[in-house]
């Protein structure tokens, strides 16, 4: 495993009684794309904030081996100015005429004749980027990054991040959209209710995860549902195609079905990234939400499963 460009060491971060990062440790190492996932609330942006030096830690650090360009979703640029002139003050700060093809890279010169008061979410989301990478930083830190782009403007995105690891780039980002995490992560920390539940590569949080069922799509779902009912195999009709249990063998489902209908298409019921999610990431339940209060404002919480320590931590 390569050397850390960023560590996060124990860090807590309070308002007033209120704990909104609670003793989180990970490391991001040097060229890997790491996601940070979590519910609302879970403390992913409260981390990217400190990371930016927008607000202080209570406790902990926050080591990283170069200065960080940290992206939030939402910015705002003057009505008045055009794109081209934001550019334009850019590279000259940076003196740095070279990187004028970052833009193009990211899309943002289609639109470089335009005033800043005009952009959409996803355009200002892509200048933002644009803008940043003009610096050739070496850890970039992005919090929702597809917010507000149309599938091409996304589809960019993907294709940048891959030739930004490709050159060594550090990249942390933080994100709802975990079809699109998936396809570009290495590694990944999950957060929920502001404490670590687990860190490490993909495939370390992966282990041990249930599987998931598969989506059939065929010419005549009915007919497969009756093949594969008389062989003992449940299925259930969605708007997708046929769901199949885990348990099954879907290669003896689809041989049954060979020459008796077509089958267009095979899938899984639920990605990698959202079951990953489902375990450490998604929103505490009533019982976990009250020992983590409990915990916050300096009671001792209830022992319970949900205390262990945090999945792949330990590397």
């Amino acid at each position: 495993m390569d050397a850390a460009g960023l560590v996060v060491d124990s860090v807590t971060v309070t308002r007033g009684r209120r704990r909104l990062v609670d003793a989180v440790s990970f490391a991001v190492h040097d060229g890997t794309v790491h996601a940070l996932l979590g519910h609302n609330g879970a403390g992913k942006t409260t981390l990217m904030r400190a990371l930016a030096g927008q607000i202080p830690l209570t406790s902990g650090a926050i080591r990283t081996t170069a200065r960080p360009a940290v992206l939030f979703v939402g910015s705002r640029y003057p009505a008045d100015l055009h794109v081209s002139t934001i550019i334009d003050h850019r590279l000259r700060q940076l003196d740095r005429p070279d990187m004028r093809g970052v833009f193009d890279a990211v899309g943002v010169t289609a639109f470089a004749d335009r005033k800043g008061g005009t952009l959409s979410t996803g355009e200002a989301q892509r200048l933002s980027i644009a803008l940043a990478l003009a610096a050739e930083p070496q850890l970039i830190a992005l919090d929702e990054p597809t917010s507000g782009l149309d599938p091409q403007g996304v589809e960019q995105l993907r294709r940048l991040i891959g030739q930004l690891r490709d050159t060594g780039t550090t990249i942390l980002m933080c994100s709802h959209d975990l079809a699109e995490l998936e396809l570009v992560c290495d590694e990944v920390t999950c957060l929920r209710g502001g404490k670590l539940t687990a860190t490490g590569t993909v495939a370390q949080v992966a282990q041990g995860l249930a599987g998931t069922g598969h989506i059939l799509r065929t010419d005549d779902d009915a007919h497969a549902a009756a093949v594969l009912s008389a062989h003992n195999i449940n299925t259930e009709g969605t708007a997708r195609g046929l769901l199949v249990d885990a348990s099954t063998d879907i290669t003896q489902a689809v041989d049954l079905l060979r020459g008796v209908v077509t089958v267009s298409e095979i899938s899984v019921a639920r990605r990698l990234f959202n079951r990953i999610y489902d375990a450490y990431g998604s929103a505490p339940t009533a019982t976990l939400r009250t020992r983590l209060q409990r915990t916050r404002t300096g009671a001792v919480a209830d022992s319970s499963p949900d205390d262990t320590p945090a999945r792949g931590a330990h590397r």
